[in-house]
């Protein structure tokens, strides 16, 4: 147990607010608890399927350009909000926590976080939100996650 627990100093929640992101960081308290770990909540505010790169060649005007840019912002903002409230929780039950919000590829941004913070643990859910105004990505995040990480990924359902 000993060397386990020494494994699973840091852990990384993708954190959306979905149910299963729920589950998922309730899971990661739970270890975290017991084995005295650091719990590091992420979200990635992906945009480019709204701002794809010159449709055609068109090029954006300046009003598309600041809403597009107004829109990021606001989303960014709602996902701090979420954050923040999940580290209260976790502050709440004695873990340590903190967040990190990026934007890009959420795989790819979850996958580098991963591996320049030295994560010892991915607690992902099985599903994230769904529908474009909740910015999920086409395929399973989770499945390339678990496929593509370093470290150990548990998927929770």
């Amino acid at each position: 147990m000993i060397m386990f627990s020494k494994m699973l100093t840091r852990i990384l929640v993708p954190y959306d607010g979905s149910k299963y992101s729920v589950k998922a960081l309730e899971k990661a308290m739970e270890l975290s608890h017991n084995l005295d770990s650091e719990i590091f909540l992420f979200s990635v505010v992906y945009v480019d399927y709204i701002s794809p790169p010159g449709i055609l060649g068109l090029v954006r005007t300046k009003s598309e350009k600041e809403s597009i840019k107004k829109w990021t912002k606001s989303v960014k903002m709602d996902a701090e909000k979420l954050l923040k409230s999940a580290v209260k929780k976790c502050e709440t039950k004695g873990v340590s926590a903190s967040y990190n919000i990026v934007q890009g590829n959420i795989t790819n941004e979850i996958l580098i976080f991963a591996k320049r913070k030295k994560i010892s643990l991915i607690i992902i859910g099985s599903q994230g939100l769904h529908g474009i105004e909740k910015l999920k990505t086409l395929g399973s995040v989770s499945r390339r996650v678990s496929e593509q990480a370093k470290c150990p990924v548990l998927i929770v359902r």
